[in-house]
C-alpha cells in the first residue's frame, strides 16, 4: 500500500506520548514493505530528526511553521472554526497534501489527531482518496469532561456552551472519513454516543519492550516521575494538581525524594516550580526520556482530563517501574487495579498509593513485575501494527504487505 500519514509534527524517536504512536506506526509499516509519505509542519531542530527518516520514507514534506495558522484566529472565529482547530490552518498545507496525493498516488491519507481532519475534509486541492481519521482524543469528549470537573462556575458554563459549536464541527469531520481510528474501546462507545453510524475501528497503543525494559541501576531510585507534552490541557492540569494537593504531603514523609517533571512546553507556572521547592525538577524535552525513569521509584499520571491511551504508562511499566494513575488515566488498558498498577482518584489516596510503593519495596517491586508482564503479553507494536495494516488494506482493497519485504531498522 501506499500510505500518506499527515500530522502536525515530524515524527522523530525523541517524541512523547501520542506523538510516538505515530512515529512507530509509520517506522513499523515501512518496515513491513509499504510505501509511506509524510506531511507534517515544520519546527525549529527538526532538520537532524529528518534525517532519521532518510532510505525509509518514499518522501517527506515539511511545511514551514509560519504557514500555520493562515486565515488568523479572528477569520477562523467568524467561520465558526472552534479551538482547538483554529491554531492549525493553512492553505500551504492543505495545497501540498493534494500536490503529495496527485504525484505518488496514495492509496489512503491517515489524519494522526483529529485537529488534522481537516485537512482531509475541506481541501479543494486532495484528489479523490481514501480517507482515515485516527483519533488520540476526541475534543468533544474531552470538553465533557472540562465541564464536569469544573461543575457549575461560570468556567464550567462557559465550556458547556462551547461544546455544541465543537461538537458540530468535530464530528461533521468525523462523518466525512472512510474510517475513524481509536485508541480504546472506551473511546469508540463514547464517539458512538453522538454518532450512532460512525465507521470507528480501536488500534490500540503499544509499547517496544526492547527499548523500554528494567535497567541496571547504579544506585537506588530517588524520585516520582510524570512524562508528556505540556502543550496539552491535560498535562498542565495533571502536574497542576498533583504539585498542589499531592506532592507537598509526600514530600513531608519522604523529604528527599525529587519529582521529575519531564517532557517539552511546560508553563511558566511549573517551569519554575523548583523556585519554590528545588526538589522539583523540571528538564524541558530530551533527547531520552528513559535515563529518568531510569531514576523513578513511581510514576504517577494524576490525569483528570481528556480521552484516548496513555503511552506514557505503557513505557513505565515496560521500563518496571509501577504506577500509580487514576481511573481516566489508566484507560484503555487492560490493568487488574493493585496487581499491575494501582489506581487514585483523590489526592488521600493517591498520597497514601504513592507512599506506600515508596515504603514497601517487596510490593513495589512486585507491581513493577506485573507491569512489564502486562504490556509483554498484551501490548505489543507488533500486534498494534497488524491490526491497523489489515484496517487499511480493508478500506483501499489492498492486500497486506509480505512479511521481511523490509528489515526493521
Amino acid at each position: 500500500m501506499k500510505v500518506l500519514f499527515v500530522t502536525p509534527q515530524l515524527p522523530h524517536s525523541r517524541v512523547l506520548s501520542g506523538h510516538r504512536i505515530v512515529y512507530e506506526r509509520i517506522r513499523r509499516l515501512a518496515a513491513r514493505g509499504h510505501e509511506i509519505g509524510v506531511a507534517c509542519f515544520d519546527r525549529t531542530g527538526d532538520g537532524a530528526a529528518a534525517a532519521e527518516w532518510d532510505g525509509v520514507l518514499r518522501e517527506l514534506e515539511r511545511v514551514p511553521p509560519e504557514s500555520a495558522g493562515g486565515g488568523g484566529r479572528l477569520a477562523a472565529w467568524i467561520e465558526g472554526v472552534p479551538s482547538p482547530f483554529r491554531d492549525v490552518r493553512s492553505a500551504a498545507m492543505a495545497r501540498r497534501i493534494g500536490d503529495m496525493v496527485e504525484r505518488t498516488r496514495y492509496d489512503v491519507v491517515v489524519a494522526e489527531f483529529s485537529v488534522m481532519a481537516p485537512f482531509l475534509h475541506w481541501n479543494p486541492w486532495l484528489p479523490a482518496v481514501r480517507r482515515v481519521v485516527s483519533v488520540h482524543q476526541c475534543e468533544t469528549v474531552a470538553s465533557r469532561k472540562r465541564a464536569e470537573l469544573l461543575g457549575y462556575t461560570p468556567a464550567g458554563l462557559w465550556e458547556r456552551r462551547r461544546r455544541e459549536r465543537l461538537q458540530r464541527y468535530e464530528f461533521g469531520l468525523y462523518r466525512a472519513a472512510d474510517c475513524v481510528l481509536v485508541l480504546t474501546p472506551q473511546e469508540r462507545y463514547q464517539l458512538l454516543q453522538y454518532a450512532p453510524d460512525l465507521r470507528t475501528v480501536v488500534i490500540p497503543s503499544g509499547v517496544d519492550t526492547a527499548r523500554f525494559r528494567p535497567a541496571e541501576r547504579a544506585a537506588p531510585p530517588d524520585g516520582l516521575i510524570f512524562t508528556g507534552y505540556y502543550s496539552h490541557e491535560q498535562n498542565r492540569d495533571a502536574v497542576r494538581w498533583f504539585l498542589a494537593n499531592v506532592w507537598p504531603r509526600v514530600r513531608v514523609r519522604h523529604p528527599n525524594l525529587f519529582f521529575y517533571i519531564v517532557g517539552p512546553d511546560p508553563p511558566p507556572d511549573i517551569r519554575d516550580s523548583p523556585w519554590k521547592d528545588p526538589r522539583i525538577i523540571v528538564t524541558g524535552e530530551v533527547d531520552d526520556v528513559r535515563p529518568y525513569l531510569q531514576r523513578a521509584a513511581v510514576f504517577v499520571s494524576p490525569t483528570r482530563m481528556g480521552s484516548g491511551m496513555r503511552g506514557k504508562l505503557l513505557e513505565a511499566m515496560a521500563s518496571e517501574v509501577p504506577v500509580v494513575t487514576t481511573t481516566v488515566g489508566v484507560e484503555g488498558i487492560p490493568v487488574q487495579p493493585g496487581g499491575d498498577c494501582l489506581l487514585a482518584d483523590s489526592a488521600d489516596v493517591m498520597v497514601e498509593q504513592v507512599c506506600l510503593l515508596l515504603e514497601d519495596e517487596p510490593l513495589r517491586q512486585r507491581i513493577a513485575r506485573r507491569g512489564r508482564d502486562l504490556v509483554l503479553r498484551r501490548l505489543s507494536w507488533d500486534r498494534s501494527v497488524e491490526r491497523l495494516e489489515a484496517t487499511l488494506a480493508g478500506l483501499t482493497g489492498r492486500t497486506p504487505a509480505r512479511r521481511g519485504a523490509r528489515s526493521e531498522a
